[in-house]
């Protein structure tokens, strides 16, 4: 008896560690199909749960190893921060794929995935990690700064020449290092706390927050050993094909209603509906946690010495706009960071009125745009003008 539940155990580990690798299972599921593999091994006659076990594994081995020599889960990805996405398990948050250099065809922006009615804007991206997963051309190269942020010092939808910090070193002769993560403002700042503490990286931060995302409450999530482990596991190919599947999936099902379209002379620009609606709001209660975090960074560790606010796509198009346009109120987001500025250790900065000037010139004198038409960043044009912030930040000129 004793034999029959060493074996139990033995297969139900290594069936549920294979489940694993596969990426898309929740960390339940897998607890329990190990539980319920470990009595049905228990069972079996004879050798049968060995091979039944082992051939999943083989299969499963065989299937990893024709999709990294067939690269299908590069092919595949929508973005190349979807491809790189990786779990950080010491940090139990996703960062990317360190030391990786990928030059990938997006075929479409966020929007145009969501709505096949919304033009897509093919571009070539150039994605380059270094040794902390993070997107930084030249890896940690004696920084002047540090930038601080998600999606939009991630440079989502940008090749790598469209970063802030590649338009700072080249156009202003200024080094800056991008701690950015797919995460939440929590995550991010974890991760700059931790690279500055172990990194000795310099003590100079500016810290990005996105009006149509990082002021929502944190995740109360939490990673226990297992989860980490198992979210560990799934950091290869297969994995990374098998969640490019679901995000697709996922893309495809979401309702296309929650994007529109607003003329702007012949053109259209695409803007996602919840994030009209985050600029529409004309109240904002901050998590008090939100708070505590920028006192931590700012007060305690004294990183964090300015904050940019970075407005929706129509907090910066809105006077451009035709159509029924919404009038747009002040943002009571950054009302609270300016409360929020007379109690701590850090200022405040507004980089709307810097955008809507750029929008204006850009459109009236060359008919671009700073933002993709069909998606929910900025591209180079808009990069260039929160470089050009952080410069003048810099110099004090601000």
């Amino acid at each position: 008896m004793v034999k029959h539940i060493l074996v139990g155990v033995g297969c139900a580990v290594v069936f549920s560690a294979t489940l694993a690798v596969y990426g898309i299972f929740d960390v339940h599921i897998i607890a329990y199909m190990l539980a319920i593999w470990a009595v049905a091994c228990m069972f079996m006659r004879g050798k049968n749960a060995l091979y039944i076990t082992g051939a999943f594994a083989l299969a499963t081995f065989v299937v990893w190893g024709a999709v990294c020599l067939g690269g299908f889960a590069e092919k595949n990805a929508a973005t190349p921060e979807q491809y790189l996405a990786e779990y950080n398990p010491e940090m139990a948050l996703y960062t990317f794929a360190p030391n990786r250099q990928v030059r990938m065809e997006q075929d479409a922006g966020l929007l145009a995935r969501v709505d096949p009615r919304i033009q897509p804007v093919a571009r070539e991206i150039d994605f380059i990690t270094d040794q902390n997963g993070l997107r930084n051309t030249e890896g940690i190269n004696d920084p002047n700064v540090l930038l601080i942020g998600s999606s939009f010092v991630v440079g989502n939808g940008n090749t790598q020449s469209a970063l802030m910090s590649d338009i700072m070193r080249k156009e202003h002769n200024l080094s800056a290092y991008n701690i950015a993560t797919p995460g939440s403002i929590d995550q991010q700042a974890l991760l700059a706390l931790t690279l500055v503490r172990e990194q000795s990286l310099v003590n100079n931060g500016v810290l990005f927050l996105f009006e149509g995302e990082d002021f929502k409450p944190f995740s109360t999530e939490v990673h226990y050993p297992l989860k980490r482990f198992l979210n560990y596991l799934s950091n290869n190919e297969l994995g990374r094909l098998l969640r490019e599947y679901r995000d697709g999936f996922l893309a495809n099902s979401a309702d296309s209603a929650g994007v529109v379209t607003y003329p702007i002379g012949a053109r259209k620009l695409a803007f996602s509906k919840a994030y009209i609606a985050e600029t529409l709001a004309t109240t904002y209660e901050a998590d008090p946690k939100f708070e505590e975090l920028l006192a931590a960074m700012s007060d305690s560790a004294g990183l964090v010495k300015a904050v940019v606010f970075v407005p929706t796509k129509m907090r910066v198009y809105a006077s451009l706009l035709g159509g029924d346009v919404p009038d747009i109120p002040d943002s009571p987001k950054l009302a609270a960071l300016r409360e929020m500025e007379k109690k701590h250790s850090f200022k405040v900065y507004d980089l709307t009125p810097h955008l809507q000037a750029r929008a204006i010139v850009e459109w009236g004198q060359r008919k671009q745009f700073i933002w993709w038409t069909d998606d929910v960043y900025w591209n180079e044009h808009g990069a260039q003008v929160a470089a050009e912030l952080v410069k003048d930040i810099l110099a004090g000129a601000m």
